[in-house]
């Protein structure tokens, strides 16, 4: 016992049984349907429920190799897809985020014993937005209700949108294949117009990718005190997404080569997203038994409602008025509402990295939209 008990304690073999456990829940498919990787997120809610957990600064180094991987392996189509669709990504990171903060707002006046406070931390939890949260401390002098609305709901956010990627094909009758042939021939045609050659790619160059980590997070650090809104930064999810897709884009930096193999880039996300997701999961598992107490259970529903209903006006808007492609779409819903889980379930449901592009290019429009709307709950409520 004493030998089982320590193993339990070690954080490398807890973060390790969960994905394992994950990866092979995540196999388990039902009429084709299966979590994938998100699998991990389950099974490290399983292990956080049982009381165990592992220290916050995994959540923040397995996100940011992840961002980056995903970044410079989106960056070769970022430019292309925001030609082509970029006033229609703008909208659409504004309607999510605006939904979002409706149905929350909604939900307040029906449930008038909630504090307003708590209601507004789940909002940035109901769309798992860092930033968002940030300025509902911001604008509340720094009240614990808001982290509490926050980590309340932030699970039940995370959970509604993995599962709406994984299973929005099957629901609405999307055929992934012909989705993919259709990018796939969409990006050749435009990139033989735009008479682009090919930039060569290394294997992998470790100091180019751990120098968009470096610039990445320093440039998430900066601040822009926006009119109302007061001080607005990209944070390290952000920054680092946001640097890898310009470097990636640019080809090489100097003499850092910032095109690499994709199929190298892919395992490094896989992995980090893997053991991201169990973080998240062994994170968040005991929060959840604190909210069984109380107004837990309101929020709850509220986080899962928001993010479910402002995914669902996401995906209307843009499968059946603007006519985006499911595979950059799902993407660019999960960059509306500033979810990294939701980026990994969205590659992982589509099997390939376009969608990437899709979220770089809904990301920043939606972070400024979040900030606004949750200093506007807070103020209002």
């Amino acid at each position: 016992m004493n030998y089982i008990s320590s193993l339990m304690e070690n954080h490398i073999f807890l973060m390790s049984l969960a994905v394992v456990s994950g990866l092979a829940l995540g196999n388990i498919k039902i009429r084709s349907i299966g979590l994938g990787t998100s699998g991990a997120l389950f099974t490290g809610l399983a292990l956080g429920l049982a009381g165990y957990s592992v220290p916050s600064s995994f959540f923040y180094w397995n996100l940011v190799i992840f961002v980056v991987a995903v970044g410079l392996l989106s960056s070769e189509d970022i430019v292309r897809v925001v030609k082509i669709y970029g006033a229609r990504f703008v909208l659409l990171g504004m309607a999510v985020t605006a939904v979002g903060a409706g149905v929350t707002f909604l939900f307040g006046r029906f449930f008038p014993g909630l504090d307003s406070l708590m209601l507004a931390g789940s909002y940035t939890g109901a769309l798992t937005s860092s930033p968002g949260l940030g300025a509902a401390l911001e604008a509340t002098a720094g009240n614990p209700l808001v982290t509490i609305g926050y980590t309340i709901a932030y699970p039940f956010g995370v959970i509604a949108v993995v599962m709406f990627v994984q299973l929005a094909p099957a629901i609405f009758g999307i055929d992934l294949k012909k989705e993919l042939e259709e990018l796939k021939e969409d990006k050749a045609r435009h990139r033989k117009a735009d008479k682009r050659t090919e930039k060569p790619s290394v294997p992998f160059a470790l100091i180019s990718f751990v120098f968009c980590i470096v610039v990445g997070v320093a440039f998430g650090k900066l601040s822009v005190n926006l009119p109302g809104l007061g001080p607005l930064s990209l944070g390290t999810t952000g920054g680092a997404l946001i640097v890898a897709l310009i470097f990636g884009a640019l080809g090489n930096l100097g003499p850092m080569p910032m095109r690499m193999d994709k199929k190298t880039l892919s395992a490094l996300r896989s992995l980090s997203l893997a053991y991201f997701l169990a973080v998240v999961g062994l994170g968040a598992g005991p929060k959840v038994l604190e909210a069984l107490a109380g107004n837990g259970f309101a929020i709850m529903g509220i986080g899962f409602c928001a993010a479910l209903v402002a995914e669902l006006v996401g995906f209307f808007l843009g499968r059946y008025v603007f006519r985006i492609n499911w595979i950059l779409l799902a993407g660019a819903i999960c960059g509306a509402m500033t979810s990294t889980p939701g980026l990994g379930a969205a590659i992982d449901a589509t099997g390939g990295e376009e969608c990437g592009a899709g979220y770089g290019a809904t990301y920043p429009i939606a972070l400024v939209c979040m900030v606004m709307f949750t200093k506007l709950l807070a103020t209002v409520m």
